[in-house]
């Protein structure tokens, strides 16, 4: 079975909120990390078509893998209508470092996360320190 099968029926697992933030993310970025060429094509290909709250907990542990795979999957969570998962991609997009990455974020969604800031002091916090890693455009 390829690594991305296993994490695919992993993230779809009912856990509650604490067990999912206290054990069963720990497996799911041992899984992510052990991921081929193949799983993160599989990934890139479905993320779209799971549940909402797969995609939530793919954007929460995606950071943990290889940089080069996770931010073309990030930037397109950023574009979602779907809020959470917008701000949850931010997240993992400020703790990879984009600043060392050349991302540059469109103005459409940098004035979308500027709107999501305005929800939450989470999501201000978690937007203010992305802009802060991100290349100035001239």
């Amino acid at each position: 079975m390829m690594i991305f099968q296993q994490l695919d029926e992993y993230l779809n697992k009912e856990f509650s909120a604490d067990f999912w933030s206290d054990c069963a993310v720990i497996s799911a970025i041992d899984l992510i990390q052990k991921m081929t060429p193949t799983d993160w094509d599989s990934l890139k290909s479905c993320w779209r078509d799971r549940p909402q709250e797969w995609q939530y907990r793919c954007a929460e542990i995606i950071s943990d893998a290889d940089s080069q795979q996770v931010i073309p999957i990030l930037l397109e969570m950023l574009q979602t209508p779907d809020d959470e998962l917008t701000i949850t991609a931010a997240d993992s997009l400020r703790s990879i470092g984009v600043a060392e990455q050349n991302v540059y974020l469109e103005q459409d969604i940098l004035k979308r996360l500027q709107i999501l800031s305005e929800n939450s002091s989470i999501a201000k916090i978690i937007v203010n320190e992305l802009l802060k890693q991100l290349p100035v455009r001239v």
